[in-house]
């Protein structure tokens, strides 16, 4: 059963200037975290990786995805696909850390051993067995497709097709190379707050000035534009402000080449993505901020946030990421710090849910588009009537 009525729903489905926020224990309830866990995050697209961590052939990575350990690895072919990440024979855990690369994909325990597109290459001691088929035992896949450099994947199988979900987004993608760009840092943090309460944060700057002063002297809080477009994504862009030409430490001076083809007015912004339901892109004129979420319970994230830039750029002698970086851990952990204050708040049988002001529009299209999820009427063609931005 969905997790909401629609009566309890419908004041967020209403017009940004009529609507009010997610009901409180959207964010604090385990039934309801439940319920995304199995629907959401199992039950339709989520993003898993940067394409650059799946090169080359036998380069993985894991994840956790509501409770199953999940396998990303790239093949013989160079195609990334994803597998539980469990042997066919006693159901020990194949691969146990995060990333990496191996040779050959051999269970630790009685070594079974796998090809890398899933199918089994050895099961010691099987030969005699009766009725024993080696093509009936290969790893169980998981669909795994990929888009302008962004692996999705969906355990369920049934979600519609992946260019339908990331919709327009995905034209901004390929205008900032993301397919092409290679990780030049990653640090992961563990947030205790509820995974919506991140991407609401995310996809507004009012908090900004208060919150983060460093930001707001690169680029002003009531900047930029909302974008609009099929797909179950929001945002928009930010303007840099003058003198400021990227988002760095050191007051933003551009010290490396902007990625290819990023020219003209496109100099001067920074675009802010959310694509539904644990995947943050931040285009930034010279790299790509990636943030993905994987919720632990109703009150707590782990987020990792990863940097890409152009390759040419990253083999020049001196490269340095660490302006970017320190930049926006800094960033990152001033948001984890009020997204955890909200966490702690929420619950109060002293808090009402709160109004949306004229200035959330994505916050708001991201609370209907969750609604929307909780109430199984999820849509390609997620609905922005005009009446909705003032």
């Amino acid at each position: 059963m969905p997790p909401f009525t629609y009566e309890e729903l419908e004041p967020t489905l209403r017009p940004l200037l009529e609507a009010s926020l997610l009901p409180p224990r959207a964010y604090t309830d385990q039934d309801v975290a439940d319920w995304e866990a199995e629907n959401l995050f199992l039950g339709g697209w989520v993003c898993v990786a940067h394409a650059s961590r799946l090169k080359p052939r036998g380069a993985y990575v894991t994840r956790m995805v509501a409770g199953e350990s999940l396998l990303f690895i790239a093949g013989e072919d160079g195609v990334a696909r994803g597998f539980h990440n469990v042997c066919r024979h006693r159901g020990a855990r194949l691969v146990d850390s995060p990333e990496g690369t191996v040779r050959r994909l051999q269970c630790p325990y009685h070594a079974w051993s796998y090809k890398f597109d899933g199918s089994l290459r050895n099961a010691p001691f099987t030969d005699t067995l009766q009725g024993f088929e080696p093509g009936c035992h290969g790893l169980t896949p998981v669909r795994t497709e990929t888009i302008e450099g962004l692996v999705f994947a969906d355990v369920s199988g049934t979600a519609p097709p992946l260019a339908d979900h990331v919709g327009d987004a995905a034209k901004q993608l390929a205008r900032y190379r993301n397919a092409e760009l290679a990780r030049a840092a990653s640090i992961t943090y563990d947030v205790a707050a509820n995974w919506k309460a991140v991407v609401e944060n995310y996809s507004e700057c009012l908090h900004c000035p208060g919150v983060h002063p460093e930001l707001n002297r690169l680029s002003h809080y009531e900047s930029g534009d909302e974008h609009f477009g099929p797909g179950l994504w929001c945002g928009g862009t930010m303007t840099l402000n003058d003198g400021a030409a990227t988002m760095a430490s050191g007051g933003g001076h551009l010290t490396r080449p902007p990625i290819a083809g990023i020219e003209g007015e496109a100099l001067r912004e920074v675009i802010y993505y959310a694509l539904f339901p644990n995947c943050l892109t931040s285009l930034h004129p010279d790299y790509v901020m990636l943030h993905t979420l994987w919720p632990d319970g109703p009150g707590r994230t782990t987020v990792t946030c990863e940097w890409f830039f152009e390759p040419s750029t990253m083999e020049q002698p001196g490269f340095d990421p660490n302006d970017a970086v320190s930049f926006w851990d800094l960033v990152n952990r001033q948001d984890w710090d009020v997204c955890e204050l909200t966490q702690k708040g929420i619950g109060s049988r002293g808090y009402v849910r709160g109004r949306f002001t004229s200035a959330e529009i994505t916050v708001h299209h991201f609370d209907r588009m969750v609604a929307e999820a909780y109430l199984e009427e999820r849509s390609v063609t997620f609905r922005r009537e005009a009446a909705e931005v003032p």
